[in-house]
């Protein structure tokens, strides 16, 4: 199977995020009420189904007619800021790969296991990476965390270890409700903390 993916930047993939965000939420405040854009205004539902991710290993899957978000109960009822990931992420396939989305027809978890069966390790890859990132950048935009960073260190740090910024850091998962590891890869993606090699 061979999937017409585009291969999307980094960058690329949070100039559209930044677009989005100015479309559907451009009062930029924070928490990104990310489940409000999805339902409200890309009028997706939201549906809570039991077992996907102990019975599949999945969180959340979006449905090719580009109406349903399924999303693993346990998650939603028990971990906000996980399921606020899978939202957007499944947002982002909706805006970065909805024309595919809708070719393929997946309209339930056994279509969702049949297709990922048929495809490449590196598309399956390129999929989940894009939209990954686009989750990432759309609950943690560049410029709200740059701002958050200046106005608790007066600066903006370039290249830190993890280690210094650490305390400078710690509400940040509080303030855009998302977790840790969000926020390190961000922080990692924008030259502010140094990745580790």
């Amino acid at each position: 199977m061979s999937l017409p993916i585009q291969r999307l930047s980094y960058k690329r993939i949070g100039d559209i995020a930044s677009q989005f965000l100015a479309k559907y939420h451009p009062s930029f405040s924070l928490p990104i009420p990310i489940e409000e854009i999805a339902e409200s205004k890309l009028n997706l539902k939201i549906i809570e189904e039991m077992n996907l991710k102990k019975d599949y290993d999945i969180d959340g899957f979006l449905t090719s007619d580009l109406t349903r978000i399924f999303v693993d109960f346990d998650l939603y009822m028990k971990f906000e800021n996980r399921t606020r990931l899978t939202i957007a992420h499944e947002a982002g396939h909706f805006i970065l790969h909805g024309q595919l989305f809708q070719d393929l027809k997946i309209n339930s978890i056994e279509d969702l296991n049949s297709l990922a069966e048929k495809m490449t390790d590196d598309e399956h890859g390129w999929l989940e990476y894009q939209a990954y990132s686009f989750a990432g950048q759309v609950l943690v935009p560049k410029e709200l965390l740059l701002k958050e960073l200046k106005n608790k260190l007066g600066r903006i740090p370039s290249l830190e270890s993890p280690e210094i910024l650490a305390p400078a850091v710690q509400d940040l998962p509080e303030i855009f409700k998302v977790s840790d590891a969000v926020i390190l890869r961000r922080l990692q993606k924008e030259g502010v903390v140094k990745t580790n090699s």
